[in-house]
């Protein structure tokens, strides 16, 4: 058996590759968060952030796309494999991370909270990245036709439940990340015991600004409805 093959064959090879994956993701959130902060510049500045993505940027952001759902679907199989191993030698729990301050309210609803996100990303990715279900206008932006990203959504925030189911899965992100990020430092071996106890609060902390950023946008475009 070659090294490679057993390193990725064994639980700790397993968490650790399923950590990388996470922080890639959490990484994404981040980038995507700083980006989606100009819809409050208005029409022009966010169409123009989409055109720079799709269109300037296409042979970069197409990669970069195929490495996020690769690492998206290496974290979700492992993170079901993991689980599976873990309740079968100790009957509960969530397998990445087996310390006693891993068991926080956080680190039970993983995979509860990991179901709901899946479902929201089957709804999320195919409607704005692709156009489904929006029937929106396109506007011409350099030269180029390009669906109005905008105008999607603002159109979409304004329906009350919409806002509120975007809403809610961020409120379950926070849960997945306040558990997830610390989980994935310290499968990677960031443990000490002089700041294994700010490792949770960074986690927390990271989760707040992540979910509590793209909550305030939703909430700001609902409110801008009227406008």
């Amino acid at each position: 058996m070659s090294p490679v093959f057993k390193y990725l064959s064994s639980s700790i090879g397993r968490k650790q590759i399923m950590g990388i994956t996470g922080v890639y993701l959490y990484f994404f959130l981040f980038v995507h968060l700083t980006g989606n902060l100009g819809m409050l510049w208005g029409a022009e500045h966010f169409n123009g952030y989409a055109y720079l993505l799709l269109h300037t940027l296409k042979e970069i952001i197409y990669p970069v796309e195929c490495t996020l759902l690769a690492a998206f679907l290496i974290h979700l199989g492992l993170s079901f494999r993991l689980t599976a191993e873990n309740r079968a030698a100790r009957g509960g729990g969530y397998a990445v991370n087996a310390s006693k301050a891993g068991k926080t309210p956080y680190s039970r609803f993983m995979m509860l909270t990991g179901s709901w996100l899946l479902l929201f990303l089957v709804v999320h990715v195919p409607h704005f990245r692709f156009g489904a279900y929006s029937g929106i206008s396109t506007v011409v932006y350099d030269g180029v036709e390009m669906r109005d990203l905008y105008g999607a959504v603002m159109h979409f925030f304004a329906k009350p439940w919409f806002a509120f189911f975007y809403v809610l899965s961020f409120a379950l992100l926070f849960s997945h990340l306040a558990h997830g990020v610390q989980s994935s430092l310290q499968s990677l071996g960031l443990k000490h015991p002089r700041y294994n106890a700010a490792i949770p609060l960074i986690s927390r902390a990271y989760a707040a600004l992540i979910c509590g950023g793209f909550s305030a946008l939703a909430v700001w475009a609902y409110f801008q409805r009227g406008a």
